[in-house]
């Protein structure tokens, strides 16, 4: 379960850090640089069968005991009841094997989440629109095949707003068996841009909440995509998903599973985070304010979450971009704590181990988001480390240090895969010269037994070359 021990250096001893239970495994304990707070990534809990991870921190004020515990991100396990409706499209535009791979896609859901509370109903539209079968067919009859096995394909326009529309006035409706108190629940697919025109107030009005799956070649345009974003819930974001393929359905359960069961176990449409979450939490201490990173958060896109006392309510922020350049990127991987002798900086800077890093402007009230850079080079993992660094100790940050310990560029020759960069921080001035210095690790140097490359300080910037790389194989024991 993951455990913290205070150590005594002169003495060469460590006794255990008791800490308050908690519901749930806590594991993945990690220091933040400030020494008042310590983080573990792996808060984990099962509800109703599917595994939520979240981070939890503890907060010591002066002393080791009783500290403060924090859970950004952490949602209860809620028992709650969904309607879930399938608006699929029946339009022309889309053959036979791929208006098969629609419906095999419904079974599939289906079948993986039959013994769930979630209840299902089907809606075919094109011209027309259809009830294929609604909440009180699917509750004297529970197989999805036979539900689905009479569907006849329409093959005409794609009046979307109309089919939408019909959902929320026609299906959500206790006629048809939709309950009273639940989460209900809209999943679009299609395969083109509407047909017809209107909106989807009735939707909005009855608080259901839309998905939706555009596929195919007719969302590459940034115009389609956003035209589909005006069907879906917000953040859009989470709510548009685009595949390219008809074929990609058959890998889009698990994604689509954890944002139901995100829904079904809060009753509410827009959490902080999925059910995978787990939180960095190299935490900034900034005016009396925590950030933390949430890797997990948006799909893997990560993010942060900003906490201002106990009373108020948690921030979060996301991506800077909905890009493909952005998803997987985990944001908020790797936000450098400020050394205890310094001030803290004056914003939170957010790692991205898959491309890039932005920081955001924590001013009361701005929401200015600032692009700082994005690596060069594929899977060099640029961004995965950061460090600020005071050259000249007058407290504000003069070097942003950014790692990219997969590249290949840098450290000894003959070393490839040397993993320099891999660890960086800011040291006092080691050669007297008045300036702050910074030490490198390369991990994996000089057969796997390490180096570390220091490079001196010089008028608030650092010498490109380093002044020395002492080498483990060169290192006594002790010294």
């Amino acid at each position: 379960t993951g455990e913290l021990y205070q150590c005594a250096v002169k003495k060469g001893s460590c006794q255990p850090i008791p800490l308050p239970g908690g519901s749930g495994e806590k594991s993945g304990w990690q220091g933040t640089g400030a020494p008042d707070r310590a983080c573990g990534s792996g808060l984990s809990r099962t509800c109703d069968g599917n595994q939520y991870l979240s981070g939890i921190c503890y907060l010591f004020k002066g002393h080791l005991e009783q500290p403060k515990e924090m859970t950004p991100g952490f949602e209860k396990c809620l028992k709650g009841n969904v309607d879930l409706v399938f608006l699929f499209d029946g339009s022309g535009s889309m053959n036979p094997d791929q208006f098969k791979a629609i419906k095999d896609f419904m079974i599939e859901v289906m079948e993986k989440l039959g013994n769930s509370t979630i209840r299902f109903a089907a809606v075919q539209f094109s011209l027309n629109v259809k009830t294929e079968f609604d909440f009180n067919d699917y509750e004297r009859n529970r197989n999805p095949r036979e539900l689905l096995r009479k569907v006849v394909h329409m093959t005409s326009l794609t009046h979307t707003f109309k089919a939408i529309n019909y959902v929320a006035n026609q299906v959500f409706t206790p006629e048809r068996g939709a309950r009273e108190d639940v989460t209900r629940v809209m999943i679009i697919i299609t395969d083109g841009d509407p047909t017809d025109s209107g909106n989807v107030n009735a939707a909005k009005e009855k608080n259901i909440v839309r998905y939706i799956i555009g596929i195919g070649n007719n969302f590459h345009r940034n115009e389609s995509q956003a035209f589909l974003a005006r069907f879906a819930s917000e953040p859009t974001s989470q709510f548009v998903k685009v595949l390219d393929s008809f074929e990609k359905l058959k890998g889009l359960f698990s994604e689509l599973q954890a944002k139901i069961y995100a829904i079904e176990g809060t009753g509410a449409p827009h959490s902080l985070c999925p059910p995978l979450c787990p939180m960095v939490c190299l935490s900034l201490p900034l005016q009396e304010r925590v950030v933390l990173g949430a890797v997990g958060a948006d799909d893997w896109a990560g993010g942060l979450i900003e906490l201002r006392g106990s009373q108020a309510p948690e921030t979060f922020i996301g991506s800077p971009s909905a890009s493909e350049q952005i998803k997987d990127a985990y944001l908020g991987m790797l936000p450098p704590a400020p050394r205890a002798s310094q001030p803290a900086p004056a914003s939170p800077i957010c790692g991205v181990g898959r491309g890039g890093h932005f920081c955001k402007d924590p001013s009361p009230g701005t929401e200015m988001r600032l692009p700082l850079g994005w690596g060069t080079g594929i899977g060099s993992y640029f961004g995965s480390v950061l460090c600020s660094v005071d050259v000249d100790g007058d407290g504000d940050t003069d070097v942003l240090l950014v790692g990219a310990p997969l590249g290949v560029s840098l450290g000894a020759l003959g070393n490839p895969l040397g993993r320099f960069g891999a660890a960086i921080t800011a040291l006092a001035d080691l050669n007297g010269d008045g300036w702050a210095d910074v030490a490198v690790g390369a991990p994996l140097e000089s057969a796997e037994h390490g180096a570390v490359y220091i490079y001196n300080g010089h008028q608030r910037e650092l010498n490109t070359h380093y002044s020395q790389p002492p080498r483990a194989t060169k290192v006594r024991d002790g010294g």
